[in-house]
């Protein structure tokens, strides 16, 4: 079963009421909103193709979840297939709240270089007298040399903790960010510092610890007053336990439920909930340096450490943004992140030079987001 819908335009009125009216002079009126979106025009045959091609997806059961396009603000399609909860018969919409997995990090680093801006930290700093004592007793001397920058270009050669034997046997556990950092705080470096590229989603998890140390407020907290609300990101969070309804439960494969997952052990490294609305909207305030200056912009979109051989992440990206990887589609700019975790699969991508974003989540594993992401990407510049 799919769902396919089409954008509306936001309208708002006003009603009658007693009393004296406010002359038209002192009215206030509202700015244009930069990131609102509109249905592409009738008949618009990009839009229909990429309907065609999911519904194809989803018909061959090669598609379970939610995408949307969105090219100048205009919504080219709005889709969703399958089920968000098989057991109790509820569809996926435009509208469900999927868990964002590694996507996450596009809102950790970004938080982390507001911070900056507002003159609360520098990512030349030394991440350990962030962590000493609220976070660790006391940071290992492998750690000293380590900044703020490295831990979010991933360079700093911390290991990642879902490379652990204990990181999925304890995913639906609560538990603390204090606690997280005890499993990995020993282990020794991959390698020294600034010297190579690994993927490490510890670095994100003290990225996050930094966050609220400076900040003084829970990580949720920050991402809402610093990003999901200033952007009207409504259906966008993070939660230490469970989304809110409706969310889409995980599957490891069709038919197969993955076990749950508790939002506290993803931590700031993937434990941000969205919709595929919201992520559009949150790629496009990137395009209007809504999100932040365009200094910082730029910044969190160029190049900042170059992926080994081969890519990052398995990708044919060249480098690690902030949050990002930076690759190139058809000759145009291609900056996006995947996200894998237990249950769910996600792809968000842009193309800031063209303004075209494209989100595609899924609560199946073994969906191929990316490259469903990069084929709509693809058709977006085509048409």
């Amino acid at each position: 079963m799919c769902a396919v819908l089409t954008a509306g335009v936001a309208c708002s009125g006003s009603g009658g009421g007693g009393g004296t009216a406010t002359p038209p002079a002192a009215r206030r009126a509202h700015p244009p909103d930069p990131l609102a979106t509109s249905p592409a025009p009738p008949g618009d045959k990009t839009g229909a193709a990429m309907t065609s091609y999911l519904q194809g997806l989803a018909a061959d059961k090669k598609f379970t979840g939610a995408a949307i396009v969105v090219r100048h603000g205009q919504v080219l399609t709005r889709f969703a297939a399958g089920k968000a909860d098989a057991a109790k018969n509820v569809p996926n919409r435009p509208d469900t709240i999927f868990r964002l997995a590694s996507v996450s990090k596009q809102f950790t680093a970004m938080l982390v270089l507001k911070q900056r801006d507002q003159g609360h930290l520098r990512l030349s700093d030394k991440i350990c007298p962030y962590l000493v004592p609220t976070y660790v007793k006391s940071c290992p001397k492998a750690w000293g040399a380590i900044t703020i920058k490295e831990i979010l270009d991933h360079t700093s050669g911390i290991p990642d903790i879902s490379e652990m034997p204990d990181f999925f046997p304890k995913l639906s556990k609560p538990t603390n960010t204090q606690e997280i950092i005890q499993r990995f705080v020993n282990k020794p470096l991959d390698f020294k510092p600034g010297t190579n590229w690994k993927y490490s989603n510890s670095g994100y998890i003290l990225a996050g610890a930094i966050v609220e140390k400076v900040a003084k407020k829970p990580f949720g907290t920050v991402l809402h007053d610093d990003i999901a609300g200033p952007l009207g990101l409504g259906r966008t969070g993070y939660t230490n336990g469970y989304p809110p309804s409706p969310y889409a439960k995980g599957y490891l494969k069709p038919g197969t439920p993955a076990p749950p997952i508790n939002g506290s052990q993803a931590n700031a490294a993937g434990g941000v909930y969205s919709t595929v609305d919201d992520l559009s909207r949150w790629d496009r305030a990137f395009g209007t340096a809504k999100v932040a200056p365009a200094s910082t912009v730029k910044e969190a979109l160029s190049p900042q450490a170059p992926c080994p051989s081969g890519g990052c992440l398995d990708s044919p990206s060249s480098a690690y943004g902030f949050g990002w990887l930076i690759d190139k589609l058809k000759g145009h700019r291609y900056v996006y992140h995947p996200g894998l975790l237990q249950g769910y699969h996600t792809s968000n991508g842009y193309l800031p030079d063209d303004d075209i974003a494209v989100v595609v989540l899924s609560n199946v594993q073994t969906t191929d987001v990316n490259g469903i992401n990069r084929h709509l990407a693809t058709m977006a510049l085509s048409g």
